[in-house]
C-alpha cells in the first residue's frame, strides 16, 4: 500500500474502530489554497475500510455541518473555511458512536439536562455567538445555563462572551456543531476522560501491521 505524504497534521486518532475490524483511523488537517480541510484516513487494508472512511466523513458533515470536498469522499471542510480544532476533535470521536447501520442525524439546539429536570436551549445571537438558556428551572434551584456555557468553552475552546454566551472565533454560525457539542457539554468530565483514554490507546501503526 502506498503511504500518503499529503495528509498534513494529525488531529485525532482512534486506534481500534469496533465497527471496522478494529482498524486504526485518524483525522488529519491539511492546509489548502481554499482553507484547511480534514482528511479521514487509515493505513489499514481490511475489508470495507473505504466505505467506513466515507461514512465517518458523512457523519462529520451531518453532525457538525461540514462540507464534502469535491473529488474525495473522505475529505471535509467547515463552511467558514477556518478550523476549530478542539470542536472537530470531539466531533470526530463522536462519529464513532453512530451506528453504521443507521443514517446520522443532526442534533437539535436543545436537550434535557442530564443532572436536573431543566431543558437546556442554545440560541444563535449573531456573529458566531450562542446564548445558553434553561427552562423548567425548579424554584430555589440555580439555572444550569452558566455551567453548560463554561463546559462548551472548555470542551471546544470557544470564546467566553459572558456567563451564558459563547462564540466561535470565526464569527460564523455553526448550529449543527453546537448541537453535537451540547450533548457532551452536559457531562464534561466524562467527555474529557473519554478523550484522554482514546489518546492513550497507541499510535497509528504501519500498513504492514494492519492486515
Amino acid at each position: 500500500m502506498q503511504i500518503r505524504t499529503d495528509l498534513g497534521t494529525r488531529v485525532e486518532l482512534v486506534s481500534m474502530d469496533p465497527h471496522c475490524h478494529d482498524a486504526t483511523i485518524g483525522l488529519y488537517r491539511r492546509e489548502t489554497a481554499d482553507g484547511p480541510v480534514g482528511i479521514v484516513h487509515s493505513y489499514s487494508s481490511v475489508a470495507g475500510i473505504a466505505k467506513r472512511l466515507g461514512f465517518l466523513a458523512e457523519a462529520m458533515c451531518v453532525l457538525g455541518g461540514l462540507e464534502r470536498v469535491e473529488g474525495d469522499d473522505a475529505t471535509v471542510r467547515l463552511p467558514c473555511r477556518t478550523w476549530h480544532n478542539a470542536a472537530l476533535k470531539r466531533l470526530f470521536l463522536d462519529c464513532f458512536r453512530v451506528d453504521p447501520s443507521t443514517a446520522p442525524e443532526v442534533k437539535p439546539l436543545e436537550a434535557p439536562d442530564t443532572r436536573s429536570e431543566q431543558l437546556i436551549r442554545v440560541e444563535p445571537v449573531g456573529g458566531g455567538r450562542y446564548r445558553v438558556g434553561a427552562t423548567d428551572v425548579p424554584e430555589g434551584d440555580d439555572s444550569r445555563a452558566p455551567a453548560i456555557a463554561r463546559a462548551l468553552v472548555r470542551l471546544a475552546q470557544l470564546e467566553e462572551v459572558d456567563e451564558t454566551t459563547v462564540g466561535f472565533p470565526c464569527g460564523e454560525r455553526h448550529d449543527a456543531l453546537i448541537g453535537a457539542l451540547l450533548v457532551r457539554a452536559q457531562n464534561l468530565r466524562a467527555a474529557l476522560r473519554e478523550e484522554e483514554l482514546t489518546a492513550s490507546r497507541g499510535v497509528l501503526t504501519a500498513p504492514s501491521a494492519q492486515e
